[in-house]
């Protein structure tokens, strides 16, 4: 297993910078919040801009692990048009990064005046459509398992997968989303996704005396990341793991980043090396 880290960690950093942040942590690669306000906005992105972010990472020796953007809805035509259109364009720019995965979203679910069923079948007609084109373009589409949407319970997600029923279409697991649901253990999370994860978030959940919950660090919360970097050595994967620090949505709750996903860093090899798994064999700068 490989570390990266997720620029929504790093809000102030622009792409360059965040690139250069996570070389300075040691760490193997780096996801990519894609939005107008993320590190890289896919539609102003010329491709000289790619190449200028293909250079850097590869003079840094980082991979661009995964690009996460946010295209999402397929409930009309014109609609799934935009979406297809923007799958599209991520799954080109990830391929002329060198990028292997593309995050994927499952629909917005529940969705005001609409039917699961209805609301199922288009996204999953539409995300098939999105495989196929990633499918061309060398990369692999990872539908995260996400509140609000239709894979947020390992068993939504399979569901969904299957019926999506494409090579190219994998599963990012979130066990952070899948713990909030409350439905699965983890061994159940990763007996039912083990065949399908191709990408991991990491992040960790502290819940109130009303039942709220918030995103803390890796150490701190009611999940043991050690469990689950065992768990996922028991299923064979050798993918990576994304801290997918929050600094982004919780900037006044979350330490800096060279506090906050430093440490995360560190706890994430700390398991890998009680896994038996090797870390990273780069060293930070």
């Amino acid at each position: 297993m490989k570390l990266c880290g997720h620029t929504m960690g790093m809000p102030e950093k622009d792409i360059f910078e965040s690139i250069s942040f996570c070389a300075e942590l040691g760490l193997d690669g780096i996801e990519v919040r894609c939005a107008e306000n993320g590190q890289m906005h896919l539609e102003a992105l010329t491709a000289e801009d790619v190449a200028r972010i293909r250079d850097h990472a590869a003079e840094e020796r980082v991979e661009v692990a995964c690009l996460t953007p946010y295209y999402r809805d397929f409930m009309t035509e014109e609609a799934a048009q935009a979406t297809l259109d923007g799958y599209r364009l991520a799954c080109g720019i990830a391929r002329d990064l060198g990028c292997p995965l593309v995050r994927a979203i499952s629909g917005v679910w529940p969705l005001e005046g609409r039917q699961r069923a209805e609301v199922f079948a288009r996204t999953v007609a539409g995300v098939r459509q999105a495989g196929a084109i990633a499918e061309d373009n060398g990369v692999v589409l990872a539908v995260e398992t996400h509140k609000g949407q239709l894979a947020w319970s390992a068993n939504e997600a399979v569901e969904f997968l299957e019926a999506v029923d494409h090579p190219a279409v994998r599963v990012l697991w979130d066990h952070f989303w899948v713990h909030v649901r409350g439905e699965e253990t983890l061994d159940e999370a990763l007996s039912l996704l083990a065949p399908w994860v191709a990408h991991v978030h990491a992040k960790n959940v502290q819940f109130d005396e009303d039942g709220e919950h918030r995103t803390v660090l890796l150490d701190e919360g009611e999940l043991d990341w050690c469990e689950i970097v065992a768990g996922l050595k028991a299923i064979g994967y050798d993918g990576y793991i994304s801290d997918e620090y929050e600094k982004f949505w919780r900037p006044e709750e979350l330490p800096e980043p060279e506090v906050g996903m430093k440490r995360n860093c560190e706890v994430l090899r700390e398991c890998l090396s009680r896994a038996g798994e090797a870390a990273p064999t780069r060293s930070s700068r």
